[in-house]
């Protein structure tokens, strides 16, 4: 019960359990003293003043529990204490009654606790009111004014006192809403806030993210996490998609990538990479990296900015090329036209105005074929270039790498001694590819604790780099299947574990256009062995 309590409850609320609580504590306190009494002064049973007092203390505990105090106001209420404050006197009235006037205390701290001052100020008004009756009828003593004056000052005391404290705990309790309710404001702004800055980040078809020093993924938005192939920051790994200098070129190595040199803390603009997604598509993207500011205590961070320009370079491209064709086929009818002129201009029976006319188609034809020239050498692809020679050990230790934290995400070890594994000739876009394939599966398929290692044998005309795991294997039926296009072996369907079954079938190709083999040895359950042969490089070069 409070002193704004809302009369509006039902049975069991608030209001009803407080006033319960108060009297109930009040009347254990009596049933312990008048057993107490029944005990040491059975004779005090024999009062009548005692005997009604311990009825109506049981009397008024159960009006308390049977009565709907929802029904009534503040002030029916408080006529509780006060006959509880009546019933103590009757306790106390009569033989050596006055120690069980200290009871006084518990309907005086009711009132004090939820009620104004002077609410309180009438209850000590009824004690005073019942010590001056008794004193009426009673000789007055100096020993009865001490107690009258000790009884009243002390109740007034604790009484002020519980008013008092209960005053400031509702003040408190009221600032303290207060402040929660303008903290809960505050937060439900800064909420709407970042959902609103989300939803306007994910609009941007340009991809932010926020790395700090530790290489950890802060934040993203929609469209770089969709380029990295990544359902949130936090399943982002780098791994997913493989950054390259140039399309079908050279694989970046960690380090070298733009979310590695972005939490390196790393400064550079529009710097163009060539990420191939594990969708198998290109994206060639500008990136760029620049410190932000961070709050006191948390790590530094860079903010990497991606833009996808595979669009603008994918139409620059084609726009090349329709030159470079249109201007290859305008070739073939100017040189008919240059040769049939000079052929006119050598005859000797030719009109001079006519010999003037043709020589104006020869010059123009000359001008015409020399833009062709000029546009054709402008226009010159780099792509389809010969192959050449390839580190080999350098792309193992880079594909290892970029592995890595998949492998130590399944506590799978991998190792590998190709340091001294000579070059072989080839496209190295492939060729990463293809190794790429026969590491990633011998990770994925490779049971937690396990190990996959990765060697290099070599003789004057091959190299041969196996891949060996400790993972599930397969049976020998599924290993004359494994390069079907599709195919997926008994193991790795059971296993639950997602692939496409073309894999392998690619590598195979790939190893096949080099030149060279491509052989598998496995035992199911004990893991599985892969060997890809590939002719040496005749010479070597820095």
């Amino acid at each position: 019960m409070t002193a704004d309590s809302s009369p509006v409850r039902g049975w069991g609320d608030t209001r009803s359990r407080s006033i319960w609580r108060w009297q109930l504590i009040l009347t254990a306190t009596v049933v312990t003293l008048v057993g107490t009494s029944a005990i040491l002064e059975p004779h005090r049973f024999a009062e009548p003043t005692f005997f009604l007092g311990a009825v109506g203390i049981v009397f008024l505990t159960c009006v308390a529990l049977a009565f709907p105090w929802h029904r009534v106001g503040r002030r029916e209420i408080a006529l509780l204490p006060l006959a509880d404050i009546i019933v103590i006197e009757l306790l106390a009235a009569g033989t050596n009654g006055t120690p069980l006037r200290h009871l006084w205390v518990f309907p005086v701290a009711w009132i004090a606790t939820h009620y104004t001052l002077p609410w309180l100020m009438g209850a000590i008004g009824v004690v005073a009111g019942i010590l001056i009756v008794e004193a009426f009828t009673a000789p007055i003593t100096a020993m009865v004014t001490q107690r009258f004056l000790t009884v009243l000052l002390s109740l007034a005391f604790i009484g002020v006192t519980i008013n008092i404290g209960t005053r400031r705990t509702r003040a408190y309790s009221h600032l303290l809403r207060r402040q929660f309710s303008q903290l809960d404001r505050t937060r439900q702004r800064a909420l709407a806030q970042a959902e609103s800055a989300s939803l306007l980040s994910d609009a941007l078809e340009t991809g932010v993210a926020r790395v700090d020093r530790d290489g950890v993924l802060v934040t993203a938005n929609a469209a770089f996490l969709t380029l990295y192939a990544a359902e949130s920051a936090a399943s982002f790994t780098p791994t997913t998609a493989v950054e390259y200098d140039d399309r079908r070129g050279r694989a970046l190595e960690m380090h070298e990538t733009a979310f590695a040199r972005a939490a390196r803390g790393e400064r550079f603009n529009d710097r163009r990479v060539w990420l191939f997604t594990a969708a198998g598509r290109w994206h060639a993207l500008d990136v760029s990296s620049r410190p932000i500011d961070t709050a006191p205590g948390e790590s530094p961070s860079n903010l990497l900015v991606v833009y996808d320009v595979t669009a603008t370079v994918d139409a620059e491209r084609e726009r090349r090329t329709v030159s470079t064709v249109v201007s290859h086929e305008l070739r073939n009818p100017l040189t008919a036209i240059l040769g049939h002129t000079e052929l006119l201009q050598d005859r000797d029976d030719l009109p001079a105005d006519i010999r003037r006319q043709l020589s104006v188609i020869d010059n123009a034809a000359e001008r015409m074929q020399r833009l062709i020239t000029s546009t054709l050498s402008e226009f010159t692809d780099a792509v389809g270039a010969d192959p050449e020679p390839v580190d080999i050990a350098r792309m193992i230790e880079a594909s290892a790498q970029a592995f890595g934290p998949v492998a130590a995400s399944s506590q799978v070890v991998i190792t590998h001694d190709v340091a001294q594994a000579p070059r072989v000739i080839g496209d190295a876009f492939r060729l990463r590819q293809a190794i790429d394939n026969v590491i990633g599966n011998a990770v994925k398929y490779t049971t937690r604790g396990g190990t996959v290692r990765i060697s290099a044998t070599n003789d004057d005309t091959d190299l041969t780099v196996i891949v060996a795991d400790t993972g599930i294997g397969m049976s020998q039926s599924d290993v004359t299947h494994m390069f079907d296009a599709g195919f997926r072996s008994d193991t790795a369907r059971a296993s639950g574990i997602a692939g496409s079954g073309l894999g392998m079938a690619i590598t195979r190709e790939i190893i096949t256009q080099h030149g060279g083999t491509l052989d598998v040895t496995s035992t199911l359950g004990r893991g599985t062995s892969v060997a890809l042969t590939l002719p040496r490089c005749d010479k070597e070069t820095p």
